[in-house]
């Protein structure tokens, strides 16, 4: 593989991700918003979010695959074109069932984009530097993400709930064109494309199936995917709204201070996941945010429930960045593409339950149960990884710099 430099680092990997993420987070204050006003319950409201994730569910493990087979490049140039077409389509739908259906076409692009990014992410990056490395593109996508719920608020008030998706495809458009001519395939991915071996074997998925650290990691990202899609994305824009009438702009800048705190953290903690290793960061963090969604239902006011959302911000640093590293680590050996793919088709259950799940205790017991409910699943399942899974690297300065991967 040709040597990286920070320089390719930033134009391939890390500028793309920024507006792809700018663009997701601008609609994200005023999608559960531009959903009811279709009219429909909060179930249903819960159904176009998950709608979103059950596109990218149903084919992470095809494009795993695709791009052991055919490369990384081709599915992130195609699925950064989806995602543009779509939220222009969004902005302009004439009923909830279309919307719904361009919601589930845009999570099939996102699917293509992710899938093949971390997989791409898996083929550069060594054990001891993933943590970091990982932490300087979740930076990008936080700067994208943090402008963007603010940002997103505001062109809603000032030109109606539907123009953050117009922004939206204007910030996919410029990721497209950064990706077409900026994103290069890995050398060694792409010999490997092109072997007589198989890129797909029911041994292989029974070997990923049966990896304690890779399944925990996936567990740890269901976790993380039900959080963000059920609490971060759905239940806070209700609560905030619904219970303490806050505008569509109010709510943004909330969603902004939970994402301005995995912004300032990003970068210490990948350092963290790398010395310390990835287990701990992963179980801390999970513990945070459980209390942090405990609180939530105690807020009265715009102030303390951007308390709540800064707490949530914590938490969730760790929780989106270790699983990740630790998945990469458990499957070095294996096809990068299909251990993605599987990896994300957890997380992406995590993101299609979440925002139904939650909607259906909504619907029927109210706004503020949903949280304690997420708090007790992401207590359980903290647990559970605190008790089985296995350390898969952690960097020491006693003689050694580096500890071998403890398997």
């Amino acid at each position: 593989m040709a040597k990286r430099s920070l320089t390719s680092d930033i134009l391939s990997i890390y500028v793309p991700s920024f507006f792809i993420f700018l663009g997701m987070s601008i609609v994200s204050p005023i999608l559960p918003l531009y959903a009811e006003s279709f009219n429909v319950s909060y179930t249903m409201v819960s159904l176009a979010i998950s709608m979103y994730a059950f596109g990218r569910f149903v084919v992470d493990l095809p494009v795993g695959v695709i791009a052991d087979k055919f490369g990384r490049r081709p599915l992130m140039v195609v699925g950064t074109l989806i995602l543009t077409v779509c939220s222009f389509l969004n902005a302009s739908a004439p009923n909830f069932a279309l919307f719904l259906l361009y919601r589930f076409i845009e999570g099939v692009g996102s699917a293509m984009w992710l899938t093949s990014r971390t997989t791409l992410l898996a083929d550069i990056l060594k054990p001891e530097e993933r943590g970091r490395i990982m932490s300087y593109f979740q930076a990008f996508m936080l700067i994208g993400s943090a402008a963007g719920p603010t940002f997103g608020g505001i062109v809603a008030d000032r030109w109606g709930i539907s123009a953050p998706f117009y922004f939206y495809a204007l910030a996919g458009g410029i990721s497209l064109m950064l990706t077409w001519f900026l994103v290069k395939e890995p050398e060694g991915a792409r010999a490997s494309h092109h072997d007589d071996g198989p890129h797909f074997s029911t041994p292989m998925l029974r070997r990923l199936l049966t990896n304690r650290s890779f399944m925990m990691a996936c567990l740890a990202a269901f976790t993380a995917f039900f959080l963000m899609t059920g609490i971060r994305g759905t239940m806070l824009p209700l609560y905030a709204s619904s219970e303490l009438g806050l505008d569509a702009e109010a709510i943004g800048t909330v969603i902004s201070f939970a994402t301005l705190m995995n912004l300032i953290l990003t970068v210490p903690v990948g350092y963290g996941i790398d010395y310390f290793g990835r287990k701990p960061i992963i179980v801390v963090s999970i513990l945070v945010a459980a209390v942090a969604c405990a609180i939530f239902p105690f807020t009265t006011s715009y102030v303390t429930l951007a308390m709540g959302a800064v707490l949530l911000g914590v938490g969730t640093t760790g929780a989106q960045q270790a699983p990740l590293a630790m998945a990469s680590d458990a499957t070095i050996h294996e096809p990068h593409g299909l251990s993605m793919g599987v990896y994300r088709f957890f997380g992406d259950i995590g993101f299609v339950l979440g925002p139904i799940v939650l909607g259906v205790i909504a619907d029927g017991y109210g706004l503020r149960l949903p949280f304690y409910c997420m708090s007790a699943i992401m207590i359980v399942n903290g647990g559970l990884i605190l008790i089985f899974a296995r350390e898969t690297f952690r960097r020491r300065t006693m003689g050694k710099e580096f500890q071998t991967p403890v398997e």
